[in-house]
């Protein structure tokens, strides 16, 4: 193999529970509880019915639960159903570098694939803790999106690490796990550009499913291709065009504890991560102007933000999609003027002529003070000027669960608590909530059996 490869595979399987740091473990159990309030919160959404349907209709009787439910399917399909759940809202976790990702779409396999193989608690929150070592690590070393593919390219590195982790596969083994996973799966950015379609919540499920495919198949000593990532016409010259920084490997090369998933940042709000300090920059705005009094509003932001939800795409301007709404700076800065703070339920009226309208009267563009901010930060500026020529400006640096701005444990299990809350009772929601707090004790088929509903 090659030396990513390697470094990638030695550093999952020579990581073991007692050498997790205190605060990752805890930070595993936060993104576990987080992942499922997203989940339960997509539950009824139509991407979600239809992939459980077929899934389904193939039952596997070692298999893994769709969560919530007591279908048995292949555990490749069931974290791609689970993966749906926790992606449906674009309401998860984030990671901001030189490539953006969710890395928590990757729990989608610690439950589907870990019901199956009944994993006790302590492998699943060290394999969610390696997973999220590999993924986040590999967006401080290139851009995918620059280069046209997408970012779950990343996140599948992760999945088959913690995939593999979860297998309790050796190092050689491993190595042919991400061969499998990375030169047969590349993911295409066009998922992302112009009005977009369920497969905008499935790609980072899709990633996920092949890489516990992968897997499985190296489990039975199934080999892959030879240097996956540094080949001739492999992963680092295919995808990123040779563009990457193999030191940003160094703290796995050393076997250090991960880590990563600390920097790594929760969601107030189910809009595309750039534009969460927009809408708290605006629910400040709102209580010094009404939107029926706004005659212009600039957005001032950074280049990532622009490019990724920002006016480039005509689609954006003129959303018809609940996948395109909460991609679009545009949509989602008139909707919080109109609504204030932004929930799932809003968007079952994308289409509202007040938010519309406020749309027509903006105005975005890259600001290069608050370009140079990011990826340290992820500052949006606001301005409104009235229709009497008032003008009034707030910007924000650090959105509510960044890690310089952090979630406390009690506003993780609200978030938990006022997604589940119209689907899973009230008794069942905090039983749930303990064993998660102590999953350590438990194995992950007793967590999936209390997701019943």
């Amino acid at each position: 193999m090659d030396r990513i490869t390697r470094i990638l595979a030695e550093y999952a399987y020579n990581v073991d529970y007692k050498k997790l740091p205190y605060e990752t473990v805890h930070e595993v159990k936060r993104r576990i509880i987080d992942s499922l309030a997203v989940a339960f919160a997509a539950y009824y959404s139509d991407p979600v019915v239809k992939s459980r349907r077929v899934a389904s209709q193939y039952a596997a009787e070692n298999g893994g639960r769709i969560i919530g439910t007591r279908y048995k399917a292949s555990p490749d399909w069931a974290s791609f159903v689970n993966g749906i759940m926790i992606r449906y809202h674009d309401y998860n976790d984030t990671y901001l570098s030189k490539e953006p990702l969710h890395p928590s779409d990757m729990i989608a396999a610690a439950f589907g694939l870990g019901d199956a193989l009944d994993s006790i608690g302590e492998d699943v929150i060290t394999s969610i803790a390696v997973g999220y070592e590999a993924a986040v690590t590999f967006c401080d070393g290139g851009s995918l999106r620059k280069r046209g593919w997408d970012h779950v390219n990343f996140l599948g590195i992760g999945s088959t690490i913690l995939s593999s982790k979860l297998l309790k596969l050796d190092i050689e083994k491993i190595q042919h796990a991400l061969s499998i996973y990375a030169v047969p799966h590349a993911s295409m950015r066009q998922t992302r550009v112009g009005e977009l379609s369920m497969w905008k919540g499935a790609a980072a499920a899709n990633s996920t499913r092949n890489a516990v495919f992968s897997s499985l198949l190296a489990k039975e000593g199934f080999t892959g291709p030879f240097k996956p990532f540094e080949g001739e016409m492999a992963f680092i010259k295919q995808l990123l065009h040779g563009d990457f920084d193999v030191n940003v490997l160094s703290s796995m090369e050393e076997g250090k504890p991960p880590k990563k998933i600390l920097d790594t940042y929760i969601k107030k709000y189910p809009v595309e991560y750039h534009a969460q300090t927009a809408v708290d920059a605006v629910l400040r705005l709102r209580e010094k102007v009404s939107y029926t009094d706004v005659d212009k509003i600039l957005i001032e932001t950074f280049q990532a933000a622009y490019d990724i939800i920002g006016p480039k795409d005509p689609e954006k301007w003129d959303p018809h999609t609940k996948e395109t709404a909460d991609h679009s700076l545009m949509w989602i800065v008139s909707a919080a003027l109109v609504w204030g703070d932004i929930s799932i339920e809003h968007y079952q009226n994308i289409r509202d002529p007040r938010v519309l309208s406020l749309m027509k009267r903006m105005e975005v563009k890259v600001d290069h003070e608050i370009n140079e901010k990011y990826p340290s930060s992820f500052p949006n500026r606001i301005t409104i000027t009235t229709r009497d020529g008032r003008r009034f400006t707030e910007e924000v640096e650090y959105a509510k669960g960044h890690p310089k701005n952090p979630m406390s444990d009690k506003e993780v299990e609200e978030k938990f608590n006022t997604l589940t809350m119209s689907i899973i009772p009230s008794d069942q929601r905090s039983s749930l909530l303990q064993k998660i707090w102590r999953i350590e004790d438990y194995t992950i088929r007793e967590i999936v059996e209390d997701l019943i509903i």
